[in-house]
């Protein structure tokens, strides 16, 4: 039996990669890295009724999700409730229809009977920063906690909550529109089901969370999602010094056993001294090419000689103008000299208030961000610079939450971005600030990136997490341990992350890879000598695969026939880009024309059914 396929490659649609059920959205809480009996906790918690807390050891084995660290709540039963919360008050999409709240709880056997875990999420509909019942929303659901044996996760859709406020508008609408509300508080009320309200009893919370689906978990409830098998993060640093290209080689030096970098971060302002912009690439980012890597310029609008916030500085208004013309026409004249593509970054962190370039202080007007992305990409183009990926990087956290600088927003368009980007710090404020998980710090933007922008590969340009202090609880986690909860991290709820560059510097807080004997042991043993941080090519065949498939012409030039698919049962055609991201799939191809664009390139095809999964590379002429 013979059936005859055409995909035409001309016409593609791209890979569906937000639509992964159980994408982790937001944390509420995590609990990690915070030190035992500890109950003052970062941004915002509080406590009602019979209910104390504090931070207590795992009471069962640890495990990748939840760790060591759980938050340990005990009733003292009197008025037969207690609630944990957490105040919030910021701006967070989420959508009633698809997205659910997840946390985790184990109630011991040693407890009385079920407890009513009451989950309460409230909006600011009238902004002040207050709950009030004539003016607000309060969302509520309860759930039964059985005793067990072990943990239990609880995921809880939105759309199943009632509206338990007689003010606000009635709708569960908490976002960044016009329109929407700020998500104000998340609270879990446990309630006793019987008589008497007496006694004691401790139960053990962790990991609450929003997802989009319910929180998507790994072979166990316990274990988060796997990577796939084309799934990679690559490495690199920062570049600071004079000449840039000095730098990898101490930082590889390091760990002399392998060579792991791959990107280099060279900050560029655009002058140095002075008010004249003039600074531009030299011979360093050529001798990086050379060496093997890939030069990522973090390009700056603002002179170093000034405070940023002087009104000497530039602002988008100006790029607009044309000031700037003839110093970005050198720039390109510059770029398009070197052998191998240059990534630029322009503009990041713009959802900050600390930058020049930022929304904040530019008439809080995301499209000026938008038109001045997209003047000087043009300009590049028209100059024949066209080795060039542009790397759009927002923060990680916009300061301040405001509904107008919501990043999505300030998107300059899929044809000016190629890298959708981030920065993550265990954190740069002065003095000893909050320690924060990996994973609550990167969440959000994250999903965000992944749903928005399915189709770009998702960058982490800046990385660094401080040191613990004197002054902080020993029982606390480490640097160290908490570069290896990154690794579980990246390699799982966050798998489409493709480049994490290290921050390698003694700035606000000794960022560096060898702070201590023990961060650089971590670094070296969970992430420079772990293969997921290398490139990790689909392993293909150039011939037919086993009889079944005959894939032609190859290379082709507006279609691509695959003859003799075999005939039973459904199949899936998935395309991948050369660095192994998917570009293109159809989960039931038979018969099917997948719609889109794709340039011209080399491209991994593969043909899977139930029980075989076949790959062959591919030439678009």
């Amino acid at each position: 039996m013979k059936s005859v396929l055409l995909i035409f490659l001309s016409l593609f649609i791209n890979a569906a990669g937000y639509s992964q059920a159980g994408q982790l959205k937001s944390i509420v809480y995590d609990f990690d890295g915070q030190g035992l009996g500890q109950s003052n906790l970062p941004d915002g918690d509080y406590k009602n009724f019979d209910l104390s807390y504090q931070i207590a050891e795992n009471p069962l084995s640890a495990s990748t999700v939840l760790g060591d660290r759980v938050l340990k709540v005990v009733l003292n039963w009197s008025s037969g409730r207690g609630e944990f919360g957490k105040g919030i008050t910021r701006h967070v999409e989420l959508d009633v229809q698809t997205d659910y709240i997840n946390f985790y709880c184990y109630n011991p056997l040693s407890n009385s009977d079920s407890v009513i875990a009451e989950v309460s999420i409230t909006e600011d509909d009238n902004f002040n920063g207050l709950y009030e019942s004539a003016q607000d929303d309060k969302w509520k659901k309860e759930v039964a906690v059985a005793r067990a044996a072990g943990w239990q996760l609880v995921s809880l859709p939105l759309s199943s909550f009632a509206d338990a406020s007689a003010g606000g508008n009635g709708v569960f609408d908490a976002g960044y529109g016009s329109n929407e509300g700020k998500l104000l508080t998340v609270s879990i009320t446990f309630k006793k089901r019987s008589l008497p309200y007496t006694g004691t009893e401790s139960y053990y919370i962790d990991m609450i969370c929003f997802s989009e689906g319910a929180l998507a978990t790994g072979a166990t409830d316990l274990d988060p999602p796997i990577a796939e098998q084309e799934d990679h993060c690559l490495l690199g640093c920062l570049a600071y010094r004079t000449p840039a290209d000095s730098v990898p080689f101490e930082f590889e030096a390091l760990f002399p056993e392998v060579n792991r970098l791959h990107y280099i971060n060279i900050f560029m302002p655009y002058a140095t001294s002075g008010s004249t912009a003039s600074n531009l690439p030299g011979n360093a980012v050529q001798r990086l090419i050379n060496n093997g890597y890939k030069p990522l310029i973090t390009w700056e609008m603002l002179y170093t000689s000034y405070s940023a916030s002087d009104s000497i500085q530039p602002q988008l208004n100006d790029i607009l103008s044309g000031e700037f013309d003839s110093y970005y026409d050198a720039f390109a004249d510059k770029i398009k000299l070197y052998t191998d593509t240059v990534y630029i970054r322009l503009f990041h962190e713009f959802d900050g208030d600390w930058y020049p370039w930022c929304i904040s202080v530019n008439g809080q007007d995301p499209q000026r961000l938008v038109n001045a992305f997209r003047y000087i990409v043009d300009r590049f183009r028209a100059k024949g610079a066209y080795n060039v990926k542009w790397v759009w990087s927002p923060n990680s956290a916009p300061k301040p939450n405001t509904s107008y600088n919501w990043i999505v927003d300030a998107y300059p368009g899929n044809n000016y971005v190629d890298v959708v980007a981030t920065s993550i710090y265990n954190h740069p404020s002065a003095g000893t600030p909050p320690w924060k998980s990996f994973r609550s710090l990167y969440a959000e933007c994250y999903f965000y990136l992944w749903k928005y922008f399915p189709e770009k590969p998702v960058f982490i340009c800046e990385m660094a997490c401080r040191e613990r202090y004197g002054a902080e609880l020993s029982s606390s986690q480490t640097k160290a341990e908490w570069l290896c909860q990154l690794d579980n991290d990246l390699r799982s709820f966050f798998n489409n992350t493709r480049a994490l560059i290290f921050f390698n510097r003694n700035k606000e807080h000794d960022w560096r890879v060898n702070s201590s004997t023990s961060t650089m042991q971590a670094v070296k043993s969970c992430l420079w000598e772990n293969t997921y941080y290398t490139e990790r090519p689909l392993i293909v065949s150039e011939n037919l695969f086993l009889g079944r498939h005959t894939v032609f012409p190859n290379p082709f030039s507006n279609e691509l026939i695959i003859e003799n698919v075999f005939p039973y049962g459904e199949y899936r055609i998935t395309v991948y880009d050369i660095f192994g991201k998917k570009i293109a799939c159809n989960q039931t191809a038979k018969g099917v024309t997948i719609q889109g664009e794709i340039a011209s390139g080399v491209y991994i095809l593969e043909i899977s059914g139930e029980q075989y999964s076949e790959k062959i590379k591919i030439i678009k002429q």
